[in-house]
């Protein structure tokens, strides 16, 4: 089998990361590690790492519709709690 090179001389594949390997190399930094010590000990590309770090920040922020979902459960659940005591008194 023979690689396709371009015309730098590279293979013209592309690497494919783990999400957990992403999920590590995120989580480096996250805990302190500068952003470019990371992605040089990984041999990924700071500006690669930076968009990784992006994705996950926009999986853990929830959206506008899920943020009114959890507001309309908690004033659901206060509801049922006052509810529950008021019962419980009667009780």
């Amino acid at each position: 089998m023979t690689e396709k090179l371009n015309p730098g001389g590279l293979s013209a594949t592309r690497k494919k990361y783990t999400p957990a390997f992403k999920a590590e190399c995120v989580r480096q930094v996250a805990a302190g590690a500068r952003q470019t010590d990371v992605a040089r000990a990984q041999g990924i590309s700071p500006a690669l790492l930076g968009r990784w770090q992006r994705e996950a920040l926009e999986k853990a922020v929830p959206s506008s519709a899920e943020r009114d979902e959890i507001k309309q459960l908690r004033a659901e659940l206060r509801r049922v709690e006052m509810e529950r005591d008021i019962l419980k008194k009667v009780v």
